[in-house]
C-alpha cells in the first residue's frame, strides 16, 4: 500500500482503535532516527491519539531499548506538530508534554511516519514552556534548504502550540494519566476543531 496523508487514513478508517501504530521518525535528508511502538487509542477524522505502553520498543541504529514511561501521543491531522504527554507509570502523574514540529505524518498501512524538523516545545506540569533545539532547526534549514513555506508553517505551529500551552487547553493540563485517557476517549477531538464550529 502506498503511503497516504494521516488525514486521509483517518477519514477513511485505515487506523482503527486498538491497531498497532509503529511510529517512524526521520530527518529531512531521509535518515531514519528511530521507530517506537504505540497503539491507536483514539482515531477520529481529525485526530489520532496513540498510547505508548511501559516497556515499548524504541529502535535506533544503535539497538533496541525499552521505554520506561507511558505516553499519550496526539497527532492532529492538519497540524505541523504532535504532542507527546509523558506519565509516570507507577503514579500516573504527568511528567511533561513534549511537542515536535514536523512534516505532515503519513500512514502506509503498517507504520506512521513523519520528518522531525528539530524545533521542539517542552511544557512542564508547572506550565513552564521552553523552546528547544532552535539552533539545530536553523542549522538544518540551511543545510537541507527547507522551503520558505515549510519554515513559515513550522514557526506558525510553534506559536500555536505556545498559545495552547499558555491557555492550558487539553492536552496541556497537569491531569494524571487516568484523567487524560478518559478525556481523550470522551472527546476524541483536537480543541481547535471545536473552537472552529
Amino acid at each position: 500500500m502506498a503511503a497516504v496523508a494521516l488525514s486521509v487514513a483517518l477519514k477513511t478508517g485505515q487506523l482503527p482503535v486498538g491497531a498497532a501504530v509503529p511510529i517512524v521518525v526521520r530527518k529531512y535528508d531521509g535518515q531514519q532516527r528511530f521507530v517506537v511502538e504505540t497503539t491507536a487509542l483514539v482515531a477520529t477524522p481529525g485526530l489520532l491519539i496513540a498510547r505508548g505502553a511501559v516497556g515499548r520498543a524504541f529502535r535506533t541504529a544503535q539497538g533496541v531499548r525499552q521505554l520506561p514511561t507511558v505516553t499519550l501521543e496526539y497527532f492532529p491531522a492538519d497540524r505541523p506538530y504532535n504532542v507527546l504527554s509523558y506519565f509516570d507509570p507507577q503514579t500516573g502523574a504527568l511528567e511533561r508534554h513534549f511537542c515536535n514540529l514536523l512534516t505532515a505524518a503519513t500512514w502506509d498501512g503498517t507504520r506512521l511516519a513523519y520528518i522531525d524538523l528539530d524545533l521542539d516545545l517542552s511544557v512542564l506540569p508547572n506550565d513552564e514552556a521552553v523552546v528547544e533545539d532552535l539552533l539545530d532547526f536553523r542549522a538544518h534549514q540551511r543545510q537541507w534548504d527547507y522551503p520558505k513555506a515549510l519554515r513559515r508553517e513550522v514557526l506558525t505551529g510553534l506559536r500555536e502550540l505556545r498559545a495552547l500551552a499558555a491557555a492550558q487547553v487539553p492536552p496541556f493540563t497537569a491531569v494524571p494519566l487516568a484523567a487524560a485517557e478518559a478525556l481523550a476517549l470522551a472527546s476524541g477531538r483536537w480543541p481547535l476543531d471545536t473552537a472552529r464550529e
